[in-house]
Order: structure tokens, then sequence, then C-alpha cells
């Protein structure tokens, strides 16, 4: 597909599949990754109440849940080794990212991590362009220029079809300005539906997309998006990278070891580092 048809089906949608970005090779090695702290899915939290779950860590990488159906997610994956450091100027979606995030605004990751859902598991729906938040602004100037807020790379690991929860999006609606019906709440319009407790795919409008082991969908945050509902046994494996320009933080303020930082390129360094901290002389 050509840059042209790409440009406007993004800021058409909202969204693009990219098929085959990543490597049987690397798929390999992240699944093996996921095989090797399998006790962490199974055993997430060091203690768990009904209102508190405490994290476990994995040096750098902490366990983590939006909510209890959406599985586990291993916060802050970059540290997991080469093989997500890559991911973080992938080839495949890297320019993608510099062209409608735009260049002059740099980039920085809001958030990385690693997500595995069993079956029951799924997401709520959120966002819309609807929402006054920053990094869901969306525009396409038609002088070329983009000013994306923030662009979500939603990784395959395995294949998601019918009943494995896939990713649902509701198509254009980053530019729509009414408010979706069920985050509409007496007339106001919710980022998140913490109210209905329905899975994101029953939901008016949204469409599921299926992905191949090693495709990408990458979409702006803007979008209504969530996930369906797992009902296939088995669990879901997927990465997402959640690109922004470099003056928005890290979502969780997560110190990367100096290791990674010394083992990364100036280009990788600079984006998981938009904004290096400044001290006086000694």
């Amino acid at each position: 597909m050509d840059q042209e048809i790409q440009d406007y089906l993004f800021d058409l949608q909202g969204y693009l599949v990219l098929e085959n970005a990543i490597s049987v090779d690397d798929l390999e090695k992240m699944n093996a990754w996921i095989d090797a702290h399998w006790h962490y899915v199974e055993k997430p939290w060091a203690d768990s109440t009904e209102d508190k779950r405490t994290p476990r860590w994995i040096g750098n990488i902490e366990t983590h849940t939006y909510n209890i159906e959406n599985g586990v997610n291993f916060q802050n994956i970059i540290e997991g080794g080469d093989v997500f450091e890559k991911l973080i100027d992938h080839p495949a979606w890297i320019n993608h990212m510099r062209k409608y995030i735009h260049e002059v605004n740099g980039l920085s990751i809001h958030e990385n991590f690693l997500n595995v859902r069993g079956p029951g598991g799924f997401i709520h729906i959120h966002c819309g362009g609807h929402v006054p938040l920053s990094y869901l602004t969306f525009r396409q100037e038609n002088t070329g220029e983009w000013m994306v807020g923030q662009i979500n790379v939603l990784m395959a690991l395995n294949d998601i079809g019918p009943g494995d929860g896939a990713p649902v999006l509701v198509p254009g609606s980053h530019k729509c300005t009414e408010i979706h019906p069920r985050l509409n709440v007496d007339g106001k319009g919710l980022v998140y539906d913490g109210v209905s407790g329905k899975p994101a795919g029953t939901a008016f409008g949204t469409k599921e997309i299926y992905l191949k082991a090693g495709d990408v969908v990458m979409f702006t945050d803007a979008i209504t998006h969530g996930s369906a509902e797992r009902t296939n046994e088995g669990f879901r494996r997927s990465i997402v990278y959640r690109y922004s320009p470099r003056y928005v933080r890290e979502r969780f303020d997560y110190l990367h070891s100096e290791a990674l930082l010394e083992r990364l390129t100036p280009d990788r360094r600079k984006i998981i580092q938009p904004t290096s901290p400044r001290r006086p002389p000694m």
C-alpha cells in the first residue's frame, strides 16, 4: 500500500493494519519470554484482596492490570531484553509515528506493556473525538501537516480471530464530536465506560480487528476502542507501545535502568528519555 493511500485511510478511519510487521524469529523470542515467566501470569500479585493488588517485579518490569478482566500487563516491557528494545524504533511503523505525531514534536513512549489475557477477559469501551484531552488530539491540515496526540501500536504475538478477544474500534470516531451512546451519561461524555461493565465488543458501531501473529494494528488513541470478550480457550498475547509527542511523560514514571540506557542506540534513547534531566555542575 503506497503512502498516499495509507495517509488517506489513517485520516479517514483512525487506524491502519500492518501485516507481517514482526519477524517469525522475534515472535519466537517474545513468546519464549512469556513462557519463561508464565508463573507471573498464574500468580501476578504478591498478595491480593478485593480492593488491592500488590504487583510483582521482574527487574524493572511490573505486573499490572487496569481492571482484573483486562488480564496481566507486564509494564515497562522494554526492560525485558533486546527483542523488546528493537520495537522502540521498529522499521515497520517508526516512520508512521514520526510523520503522524510530527517530527518537529519529537517522540516519546507514553506506555509500553506486554499483555496476556485469558477466557472471559476484555476491555471496556473508551475514548472518542468528544474527549477534551491533549493526547487524544487528531489534526491533519490541508498542507499535509499532521499532529496526532497519541498512537497505539498493538502487536499480535499469536493469531487473534473470532472469539479470541480481538481489539475493537469504531472507525472514524476519532473525528466524531457526538458522544458514543455507551459513553453518554446524562449528556456528559465519559472517557471510559465504567458503568455498563460490558465488553467493548458488544457496543454499537464497533468493528473487531482480526490479526495474524506478527501483524500490527496502529490507531490513534482518540478513536473509540476497547476489546471483545475472549470466549475461546487459551490466552491472547499482545504488546502495546503508545507513542506521543516528546513532552508527554512516561505514564507510570518508571526510571529506566542504567544498563538499558547504555545499551540503547542514540535514537532509541531519545525516544524513551526525550527530556534528559539537567543538573547544576558539581
